[in-house]
Parts: C-alpha cells; sequence; structure tokens
C-alpha cells in the first residue's frame, strides 16, 4: 500500500471514530452501527461535494447531524403508527379481515406500474418519498431540486396517481379513508 493510501485509509478510521463518537451521543446505542453506516454511506456518494467545502469537517457534521435528523424523525413516525394501533378499538376489525388485507396487496400491485406510467420527474419523487421511504428533504437533495419543488412534485404525483386509481376502480372506504373494496371499473358499471 503507497503512503498516500495509507494517509487516506487512516483518516477515514479516524473520521469514522469521531463520528462513532458524535452519532453515540444522539441516538439509542442500538442504532449508532446503522446511523454511522448511513453518514458513510452518504458521504462517500458525494465525495466530490466533500472535496470542494470550504470547511470539510464542518461539512461532514452537517452530512451526519442531517442522517441523525432522519432517524429521529423515522423513529418519531414508527412510534406514531404503533401509538395509532395500539389505541384503535379492537372492535373495529372487520371479520374479513384477511380479505382487506388481499385486497390491499392487489391494490399496492397496481401502484408500482401506474407510479412507472406517471411522467418521469413524478415518478421519481414518488418512488424516493413513498416506496423508498426518502424525506421530501433527502429526495429534494438527491435530484438536486429545493425542498419546496419536491413537496409539489410529490403532491402532484400523488394527486396525478390517485386520478389513475379512480379511472382504473371504484373503490369503497371506512369512516377513516381506508379502503374496505374496490373493484375494477368495467366490472361495476
Amino acid at each position: 500500500m503507497t503512503t498516500q493510501a495509507t494517509l487516506n485509509a487512516s483518516a477515514w478510521k479516524a473520521m469514522e471514530t469521531r463520528l462513532r463518537d458524535y452519532v453515540r451521543r444522539r441516538v439509542e446505542p442500538g442504532a449508532v452501527d446503522d446511523v454511522v453506516s448511513a453518514i458513510l454511506l452518504r458521504l462517500v456518494r458525494h465525495k466530490a461535494e466533500l472535496g470542494c467545502a470550504r470547511s470539510p469537517s464542518a461539512w461532514m457534521l452537517r452530512v451526519a447531524s442531517n442522517v441523525i435528523a432522519d432517524h429521529h424523525r423515522r423513529r418519531a413516525a414508527e412510534a406514531r403508527a404503533l401509538a395509532r394501533a395500539a389505541l384503535e378499538p379492537q372492535d373495529e376489525i372487520a371479520p374479513d379481515h384477511e380479505e382487506l388485507a388481499s385486497a390491499n396487496a392487489d391494490i399496492a400491485q397496481c401502484l408500482v406500474p401506474m407510479i412507472k406510467d406517471l411522467s418521469p420527474a413524478y415518478a421519481e419523487a414518488l418512488q424516493l418519498v413513498d416506496l423508498e421511504g426518502l424525506s421530501q428533504a433527502e429526495a429534494a437533495r438527491r435530484l438536486g431540486l429545493s425542498t419546496s419543488g419536491m413537496k409539489s412534485r410529490v403532491q402532484r404525483g400523488r394527486a396525478k396517481l390517485k386520478e389513475a386509481l379512480l379511472r382504473c376502480c371504484t373503490f369503497e372506504l371506512d369512516r377513516r379513508g381506508g379502503v374496505i373494496d374496490y373493484a375494477p371499473r368495467s366490472l361495476r358499471n
């Protein structure tokens, strides 16, 4: 190994150690490795920007804090979903729960091809945000857009997807807006 390669490897190792200490103080112990890996992956993906940064150390800490914020947002969303599920009265669960799950799975299978049929800008926005689970801010950074621009694309893409679904099928919804039943339009007319 050349001296330069040894220096680069040792610099990355030192940076990883600093990152691990930084992350350890900000997330729960079981998530440290995952968050550090996500930070390092983002740094590697954007190493050209790192090389152009006025203050590489500050830039790396900004990336780290963004990944940590994304982690906490995901955890909060998971906690809210679990809390909602725990608070729902059990008697509202339909006796034909398997049928509903099957209907939802059928609809979900239709969504991916329908998303791909949208214009590329909307399809890409929905792919990143709704299918891959990125925050709208992260998706905007990945595509080189403003956050408000990404929010507009996602909102318009969802509206166009809804239009496509309503052209294709009719839906019966519960009082919360969840799908109870659906049928292709050609069969219900």
